[in-house]
């Protein structure tokens, strides 16, 4: 289950991932290994590509959200709230905050408080592009 949220930790701005139906991955690549062998240089995407599928963009998952409900919830001394909530003040803060709670082995804890919430996001988008996954 911790790929999932991995993954979706993973996305920053600026950055797609995308899924491909016929070799079950996720990747940076807008085809599959197995379409890039076979499609030529100048190959353009599909309006609709029923084998490729743009996963959710940071501003879809909205991590900050997230990472202020943790913080607020879960964190009960106040000077390590302080600290997380100056973080998420940033422009940039997904590295930094992420790195603060596996500093402040937090991370763990993170995992455990709101893992439920990224794979209901993930769901919903499996959902919404009728995709077939297993139960993580």
């Amino acid at each position: 289950m911790n790929t999932i949220i991995d993954m979706m930790l993973s996305v920053r701005k600026n950055n797609c991932i995308f899924y491909h139906k016929d070799t079950n991955e996720f990747d940076y690549y807008p085809f599959s290994r197995k379409e890039l062998e076979r499609l030529s240089p100048d190959a353009r995407l599909p309006v609709k590509d029923w084998n490729n599928y743009k996963f959710l963009s940071y501003e879809e998952i909205d991590h900050k959200d997230i990472m202020r409900f943790y913080t607020k919830e879960f964190v009960e001394d106040k000077e390590t709230r302080t600290i997380l909530f100056n973080i998420l003040r940033r422009f940039d803060y997904m590295d930094a905050y992420l790195d603060k709670l596996r500093e402040l082995d937090l991370y763990q804890d993170f995992l455990d408080a709101c893992g439920a919430v990224y794979i209901q996001i993930f769901d919903e988008w499996v959902e919404k592009n009728d995709l077939d996954f297993k139960k993580w």
